[in-house]
């Protein structure tokens, strides 16, 4: 069975364009709560990169 990590990096890459974080989510059946904690620790890892674009609503795109 496929990890949770490799479902996401799955999904940035055949996407091929920044994607928000519930987008992703969404994609891979997982609460998005849980993905951005696990999306966070990628762009820690320096797997991915992510911004906030919405500060207010505390929204996220990211990519590969």
């Amino acid at each position: 069975m496929e990890d949770l990590e490799s479902k996401i990096l799955k999904v940035l890459k055949s996407e091929g364009v920044p994607l928000v974080t519930s987008e992703i989510a969404e994609k891979i059946g997982v609460d998005r709560r849980v993905v951005l904690r696990r999306l966070q620790k990628l762009a820690i890892e320096g797997k991915i990169k992510g911004r906030k674009i919405e500060a207010a609503n505390g929204i996220w795109i990211w990519w590969i």
